[in-house]
C-alpha cells in the first residue's frame, strides 16, 4: 500500500465543515465557467450533504450557517483551485453580497435520492446561460461540469472505478490491525513532517477554543470545570474546543481525516495531547497519527463517507484509541481491544447533522478513546464478542458497516425529514 497516496487523499486541510465546503467548491467551479450577473443558483444535494450543511458555520461569515450561503459565497468569491479551502480569503464585503443573493430568493436547495452519499450538483444561471458542476463520491471530487448542455470537464472512467472508491482504499481493506500497525511504523520523513504539521494545525485551533468560547463553548467550559490534571478530561476539553471553533465557522483550517474536519480533530487532537503529557518524540506521535488515520479510513470504508452514525465517534474515535495505545507502548492486540471497548460504548450514536453541538460528540468520542486505550494498556482482558462488537478489528468494522448501512437507514431518513420540517417552519416564521 502506498502510504503517501493514502495520506495525500485522505488527510487534507479543510476550511470549515466539509459538506458546505463541498457546496461552495461546486458553486465556485460553476462560476468559473460562467459569466455575468448570477440569476439563480439551484442546489441538488444528497440527503447527508443537506443534513450536514444545514446548520454548520461558514468560515468568515461571523457565525452564519447553511448550504445556501455557502453556495452563494462560493459562486461570488470562491477559488475552486483551493479545493476544500475554496472560501479562504473571503471578505466581509463578499459575505454581504452573498447574503444579499440568498435574501433575494435566487438560491434554492432540494434533496435528491438515488445518488451517492456525497453528492452536490450546483446549477448556476447567469447572463451567458447555464453551468452545472457535480461533486460525487468525495467532497472535493468534481466529476462533471457542463455549460449550456456541453460537457467541459469530466472524470475519465478509470477515475470512477469501484463506485468512486479509489484503489488505495481497496488495498487498505486487505489489512487487519496488525497490518495497519506495521504500516504506521514504515512512514518516511515526508510523512512524518506532514502528520506533525496536521497535529500542529489542529492543536492551534483547539487553543483558540480554549482561549475564549466559540459556538457553544463546550471545550472552553470543560477546561474550567475539570482543570488540567485528569488526562481523559484534558483530552475531552481540547478536542471539544477545536470542534467548537470549527462548527462556529472559525476562519482557520483543520487537518481532516476521511473527508471530515471533525474526524480529523477526533483522530489527531487526543493522541497529540497524550503525546505531550507523556513526553513522546515527534516520530512517536507521527506513527501514532498514521495508525489513527488508517484505522479511521478503514472503518469509513465499511460504513461509507457520510453515514447515519456519528463517524467522529465510531471511526475517528476508534482511530484515536488505537493511536494512544501505540503511544503507550502497546500492541496491535491491545489496539484491537481499545477499538472494541470504544465501539461497545459509542456504537449507535447518530448523526443529526453538523452544528455546534457536534463539539459534545467530538468531546465524548475523544474521552472514550482515551479511556479505552488506558483500559487496554492497563491490562483489561480481551472482552470477546459483545453484541455486534468483536475484539477482532476486521469483523467489528464489517459489522459496524452493516449496522450503519442497513440498520439505521430508516433512522437517517427520519432525521432528514425532521430537519426539513424544522427548516420549513423556520422559513414560515421569517
Amino acid at each position: 500500500m502506498d502510504l503517501s497516496v493514502f495520506f495525500s487523499n485522505e488527510v487534507k486541510p479543510a476550511l470549515g465543515c466539509t459538506e458546505p465546503g463541498a457546496v461552495a467548491l461546486a458553486a465556485s467551479w460553476a462560476a468559473r465557467h460562467g459569466g455575468g450577473e448570477i440569476k439563480s443558483l439551484k442546489l441538488s444535494l444528497s440527503p447527508n450533504i443537506f443534513k450536514n450543511g444545514l446548520r454548520a458555520g461558514i468560515p468568515g461569515t461571523g457565525g452564519q450557517t447553511g448550504n445556501l450561503l455557502a453556495a452563494a459565497l462560493g459562486a461570488l468569491a470562491g477559488n475552486p483551485e483551493k479545493g476544500l479551502m475554496a472560501l479562504d480569503g473571503v471578505t466581509s464585503g463578499d459575505v454581504e453580497r452573498a447574503m444579499g443573493l440568498v435574501r433575494s430568493g435566487k438560491v434554492a436547495q432540494e434533496v435528491v435520492q438515488d445518488v451517492p452519499p456525497v453528492y452536490v450538483e450546483v446549477e448556476l444561471e447567469d447572463e451567458e446561460g447555464t453551468v452545472s458542476a457535480v461533486i460525487s463520491g468525495r467532497h472535493d471530487r468534481i466529476v462533471q461540469i457542463r455549460k449550456n448542455g456541453r460537457v467541459v470537464k469530466r472524470l475519465l472512467e478509470a477515475d470512477i472505478e469501484s463506485g468512486g472508491r479509489p484503489p488505495y482504499i481497496e488495498d487498505l481493506l486487505e489489512e487487519g490491525m496488525a497490518g495497519l500497525w506495521e504500516l504506521s511504523g514504515e512512514i518516511g520523513d515526508n510523512e512524518v513532517r506532514f502528520l506533525l504539521e496536521g497535529s500542529t494545525t489542529n492543536m492551534e485551533v483547539a487553543k483558540r477554543g480554549l482561549e475564549k468560547p466559540w459556538g457553544l463553548g463546550v471545550g472552553f467550559h470543560l477546561a474550567r470545570l475539570v482543570g488540567t490534571d485528569d488526562l481523559v478530561h484534558l483530552v475531552k476539553a481540547w478536542s471539544a474546543s477545536a470542534a467548537d471553533v470549527r462548527m462556529a465557522g472559525g476562519p482557520w483550517p483543520v487537518m481532516s481525516s476521511a473527508g471530515s474536519g471533525n474526524h480529523g480533530i477526533t483522530a489527531v487532537v487526543p493522541p497529540s495531547v497524550v503525546a505531550g503529557k507523556w513526553g513522546k518524540t515527534g516520530r512517536d506521535l507521527a506513527e501514532a497519527l498514521a495508525l489513527g488515520h488508517l484505522v479511521t479510513g478503514y472503518i469509513k470504508a465499511h460504513t461509507g463517507r457520510l453515514t447515519p452514525v456519528c463517524g467522529c465517534a465510531i471511526a475517528a474515535g476508534a482511530g484515536a484509541a488505537a493511536a494512544i495505545v501505540r503511544l503507550g507502548g502497546g500492541t496491535p492486540e491491545q489496539a484491537e481491544i481499545s477499538v472494541a471497548l470504544l465501539l461497545s460504548s459509542l456504537q449507535g450514536m447518530v448523526c443529526d447533522g453538523a452544528k455546534g453541538s457536534c463539539a459534545l460528540k467530538v468531546g465524548t468520542a475523544a474521552a472514550e478513546a482515551c479511556s479505552s486505550a488506558l483500559l487496554a494498556l492497563g491490562g483489561l482482558d480481551n472482552p470477546g464478542n459483545q453484541g455486534i462488537i468483536s475484539s477482532d478489528f476486521v469483523e467489528t468494522a464489517r459489522n459496524v458497516g452493516i449496522f450503519s448501512r442497513e440498520g439505521l437507514m430508516s433512522a437517517d431518513q427520519a432525521i432528514i425529514r425532521i430537519l426539513q420540517d424544522m427548516e420549513s417552519l423556520s422559513s414560515d416564521r421569517t
